[in-house]
Order: C-alpha cells, then sequence, then structure tokens
C-alpha cells in the first residue's frame, strides 16, 4: 500500500506567441466554461477552493486488488493531505512533503517522490477547471473523441513547469468525464507512464455536481477504482492540517 502515496497524488511574450499560434483557444475556452456552468458555477465552485473528503477504494498497483479508505484535505493550489487508514500518511505543503508510515515513522519526501507529487497535484488542480481561465494557460481543442458509449469534446491543456493535460468533456451535460497526463510511477521505478482518469456518477453536494466514483489507469491498466463516500467545502482549512505529521 505504500507505492500509493507515490503514485496518486499535482512572460508576456510567450503567452502572446502561444496565443497566436494555438488556433481554436476561444472554443476550448468557451468548452471549459461550459463545464463550469454546467457543474455549478465559478461561485459555488470556489467554496471548493478548501475541501476534505473521504473515500473507498480498491488499490491494484501491486497487481491483486486491495481495498483502502482513505481521507483527504485539499486546500488549492499547494496543499495536500492524504491518510490512508492503517497504512500511511502524506502530506503536501508548498515545495515540502512528508511521509508518516504505519510504525509511526515520519521522513521527509525523496527529491523524486516531492517532484511526482507537486506534478500530481497540478494535474488535480488544473482538473478543477476554475484555474484554466488564467491565460497563462494555452488551450486548444482536439478532435472529438469518445469516453464509454458517449461523444466529448476534447481540450488540451498547456503550460511551463505543469503537466500537459488534456480533458475529455461529455457533448450532452458538459460534465468532466475524463481526464489524462504523463506521470511517473513510484512502483515502476519511476517509469514515465499515461495516466488517465474517468469520472462518473455525478452528485450534487453543496451546489455542486461532483463526481462520486472514479476510475485511474497506468497505461491502459486500472490502477485504482474509488468510490466517494462524504464530501466538504470548507473556505479555508487550518495550516496545522497542513503540518509535517507528528
Amino acid at each position: 500500500m505504500r507505492k500509493l502515496l507515490r503514485s496518486i497524488f499535482v512572460g508576456s511574450f510567450l503567452l502572446a506567441c502561444v496565443g497566436l499560434a494555438w488556433a481554436g483557444g476561444d472554443e476550448a475556452r468557451g468548452i471549459v466554461q461550459k463545464s463550469i456552468d454546467a457543474i455549478g458555477g465559478e461561485a459555488k465552485l470556489a467554496k471548493y477552493n478548501a475541501q476534505t473528503f473521504t473515500e473507498k477504494g480498491t488499490y491494484y498497483g501491486m497487481g491483486k486488488g486491495l481495498p483502502y479508505t482513505g481521507e483527504y484535505a485539499v486546500q488549492w493550489p499547494d496543499q495536500f493531505r492524504m491518510e490512508i487508514l492503517g497504512a500511511f500518511v502524506i502530506v503536501l505543503n508548498g515545495d515540502k512533503g512528508w511521509v508518516k508510515s504505519a510504525d509511526g515513522s515520519v521522513k521527509d519526501m525523496t527529491a523524486e517522490q516531492l517532484a511526482t507529487q507537486v506534478h500530481d497535484h497540478k494535474a488535480g488542480w488544473m482538473s478543477f477547471l476554475v484555474p484554466l481561465k488564467d491565460k497563462a494557460f494555452a488551450l486548444k481543442t482536439l478532435p472529438d473523441a469518445r469516453v464509454g458509449d458517449r461523444p466529448a469534446r476534447v481540450v488540451l491543456a498547456t503550460r511551463k513547469e505543469y503537466p500537459e493535460v488534456t480533458f475529455f468533456f461529455d457533448k450532452a451535460d458538459h460534465f468532466l468525464v475524463k481526464m489524462e497526463y504523463k506521470t511517473k510511477a513510484a512502483e515502476e521505478n519511476y517509469k514515465e507512464v499515461l495516466a488517465d482518469n474517468i469520472f462518473s456518477e455525478f452528485k450534487e453536494v453543496e451546489g455542486v455536481k461532483i463526481p462520486h466514483k472514479m476510475v485511474m489507469h497506468r497505461d491502459g491498466k486500472v490502477f485504482i477504482e474509488s468510490e466517494l463516500t462524504a464530501m466538504k467545502a470548507n473556505g479555508k482549512l487550518d495550516a496545522a492540517t497542513f503540518a509535517k505529521p507528528k
């Protein structure tokens, strides 16, 4: 289960050039805006800038499926806490990160662990969608695709020092139903892999339609299946939430 922690969990001249080179930027931003509006709107989403949630799931990173229960706290853009009950705690706070093992020992993340966690957390922040309104992100449309049996609009988002993320939006309801990006797999000695997350079962929580099921793949193989069991928008979380574990 410890390997889960390493893999789950993310100038004006240049921007002007990107804007000229990437045709379809306005269309792509329109697709993103439709999704923001469909899930509840920017004002309601703002409440989720800080959030806590719990989930249950199955981890397949070591072959046989291992059930787990997780408790999480997120404060965008750069704070994250995950506790896999009975296994470990991981905390990311800006450019610092720690791991607390089941035996109670606490260690600083290695440089590679930290870089991977920051990379993945940035991808997660981008999936919040509101950040993509910032013109620092270059957006362009890609050919339509299918997610399962449903057609989807596709948008590619890029930004310097951020992962390149492809987003898939359901054509009918505009929900974000899939995202994919390259990351490094700790369980494979930090080999680069293609990660994709598929979201489903959207239900309203505090005015925002939240996906309650997710399937994560690595290079096409199921890596994690999870189900959201509770979620709360917190406005702002106490700084102690993201302090070094004791």
